[in-house]
């Protein structure tokens, strides 16, 4: 693959993992909510013919839902620390560049 080549900076990857920690952080408070509000609906069918049929169905569904939506989360805020990483290690190893050409003598003209 010669010539070809991209730019990483280091500001950005850093700025896009803190978004990333952030959305995954929002999302995880969004289906708390959500699960909060739909476990107080439970509540209503409760007693009802109908409601416990429809319980019966939507309740392991829902439970499969959330636990997804939880992962969900965790995983979104894992991709932002792990860009927060790599951020941390494309500055380092511009930083040890710039040392390493700075060491190198130059010729004599």
């Amino acid at each position: 693959m010669a010539g070809k080549a991209f730019d990483v900076d280091p500001d950005v990857l850093k700025a896009q993992g803190n978004t990333f920690v952030h959305i995954g952080n929002d999302f995880s408070t969004a289906a708390k909510k959500l699960r909060d509000g739909l476990e107080d609906v439970d509540a209503a069918f409760e007693g009802c013919d109908f409601g416990e049929v429809f319980l019966t169905i939507y309740k392991p569904i829902s439970e499969g839902m959330f636990d997804s939506m939880d992962s969900l989360g965790e995983r979104l805020e894992g991709i932002g620390d792990k860009l927060q990483g790599m951020a941390q290690k494309y500055a380092e190893s511009d930083e040890q560049g710039i040392h390493t050409i700075s060491a190198v003598g130059r010729p004599q003209i």
